[in-house]
């Protein structure tokens, strides 16, 4: 569901659109109320009062489009799940219940905007997960502007190897595309601060294997969770491996 969070950045935005909407109709309609009494013979005008009004709509019709600017961006990051560096943000556990199937079950924790927990059959021989990614450039930051990632979907393949970016068999959504992140991908003219990328892990084979997901400025890392006294080493190995590819 796409609705506004309750942030600093929806309150900022708030405060500037509601009343500068309302300041523009109002200034607006008074410079067309001072020019008609300008022009119209027996009418009382203070000199310059037609001038005042129209810059008076114009600073308010500037608020309400920064306003409007910072809702839209608020509502560009509700949908995602703050980026807060790099930490473990879910599990994925991977089995083969018979050959050429794949069954993943996730724990993506309260954090996720949505299906926290899932379990999803795909059909091919490897699998992967894809995410939806927000950075924000160039803005600042006390506002209240966040970056963002969510993971989609999830993916199969059936070839054992080829390239990274190879394209999916099969997809099964998890959180699903968020629209705001996918017009903001589209057109990025439109939000030029904006910076959106779909990024995915690397291929893996369904071995009955239990991983990490952790979140990095690169994207997501799987590293695999190993219960015993060397799941500490293990874990670090993993991820050392993972983060060179």
């Amino acid at each position: 569901m796409t609705a506004l969070p309750f942030s600093r950045l929806t309150i900022i935005g708030f405060l500037l659109f509601a009343p500068g909407l309302y300041y523009t109709l109002r200034f607006t309609s008074g410079f067309f109320r001072m020019v008609y009494r300008k022009f119209r013979k027996g009418r009382p005008y203070l000199q310059g009062s037609a001038l005042d009004y129209f810059w008076f709509a114009v600073a308010s019709f500037a608020a309400t489009m920064v306003g409007a600017v910072l809702l839209a961006a608020s509502l560009l990051q509700g949908g995602l799940q703050p980026y807060e560096g790099t930490r473990e943000v879910g599990i994925v556990q991977a089995l083969a219940p018979e050959k050429g199937r794949i069954r993943l079950t996730l724990d993506l924790g309260m954090t996720h905007p949505v299906r926290q927990q899932m379990e999803t059959d795909l059909p091919g021989a490897r699998w992967a997960l894809e995410g939806e990614f927000l950075r924000w450039r160039s803005v600042p930051r006390w506002l209240g502007f966040a970056d963002g990632h969510r993971v989609e979907a999830a993916l199969g393949s059936d070839t054992d190897s080829g390239a990274p970016d190879r394209p999916e068999k099969a997809r099964a959504l998890i959180a699903g595309t968020y629209a705001p992140w996918y017009l903001a991908r589209r057109h990025p003219r439109w939000v030029p601060f904006a910076q959106t990328t779909a990024r995915r892990t690397p291929w893996l084979p369904a071995e009955g294997r239990t991983f990490k997901i952790i979140v990095t400025d690169m994207g997501y890392v799987l590293v695999e969770k190993v219960q015993g006294a060397n799941e500490a080493s293990s874990d670090t190995a993993a991820e050392s491996g993972s983060g060179g590819r």
